[in-house]
């Protein structure tokens, strides 16, 4: 693994913010999510490029040319081809208390660290905020917009059954994080399943703000999550808080999952 950042940038201030996006390919839907990121109107924060596959180290290489002047931007390679690994990596090296996700194919509105961090300065007690969103293609083309549910209450009702929070939109309280082992969900459900673990711990609440903050590359988004996989590792998250709480509403989501894993093994 490598680190690939000026020695200046390492030993300035801690910033307000870590971006932390994950890429094993380079094409210019990368580089129209990077330029979201790095064109926000606040500038206080660190982006966090963790590039991971057999061809890390070239695509590293690639990419510090591209960005390597802006003070702002840290380059990382692994060769664990990982997403999970990946995230908790970035975790780990990232330097600012809030960490904002952000997927490589995804478009951020220019305002959306401002009014996320000023939120999450507003409400110490939220560990998880993420936003309502549009869906886009690959061209950027708008085909509509989804409006989560906004309150604790809300999310935490509709988690039984579903992921009430778009991964790409959260901004999340790294240290939180953190403590709870970071991503260790498997293949499609990593994010599903840290949320159902932070559920467990009612001294952190959850939210979604009402303004659209992100443009969400559906195209080639949408079946991953709808993946016998997906809903395989869901059902297995959900059967574990069940078996914690004995809330009867963590068995039905697990059934309901499960159902839906067996209906896309009968597809296949």
């Amino acid at each position: 693994m490598n680190v690939k950042s000026t020695p200046t940038s390492l030993q300035a201030g801690s910033p307000k913010v870590s971006w932390l996006l994950c890429t094993h390919q380079e094409n210019e839907l990368l580089h129209r999510a990077i330029r979201s990121c790095l064109n926000q109107t606040l500038d206080d924060f660190e982006l966090l490029l963790i590039v991971n596959g057999i061809h890390a180290d070239k695509l590293a290489l690639s990419l510090q040319g591209v960005y390597g002047r802006d003070m702002r931007v840290r380059v990382i390679d692994t060769p664990i081809y990982l997403l999970n690994f990946s995230l908790s990596l970035g975790l780990h090296l990232a330097r600012a208390p809030l960490v904002a996700r952000m997927d490589a194919d995804d478009v951020s509105a220019p305002d959306r660290l401002e009014r996320q961090f000023d939120f999450m300065e507003r409400h110490p007690s939220v560990a998880v905020l993420g936003s309502a969103y549009e869906l886009m293609d690959a061209d950027g083309h708008v085909h509509g917009k989804v409006s989560p549910p906004e309150t604790d209450r809300e999310i935490r009702s509709h988690m039984h059954y579903q992921n009430p929070m778009c991964h790409p939109s959260v901004m999340l309280r790294r240290q939180v994080i953190v403590e709870m082992g970071g991503y260790l969900g498997g293949k499609n459900a990593e994010d599903y399943d840290l949320w159902l673990r932070l559920a467990l711990d009612s001294n952190w609440q959850f939210a979604n703000m009402s303004e659209v903050l992100l443009s969400y590359n559906a195209s080639p988004k949408g079946e991953a999550r709808r993946s016998r996989t997906a809903y395989s590792n869901a059902a297995g998250a959900q059967l574990r808080n069940f078996l914690v709480t004995r809330d009867l509403r963590w068995l039905l989501g697990s059934a309901l999952s499960a159902g839906k894993s067996v209906m896309r093994a009968t597809r296949a």
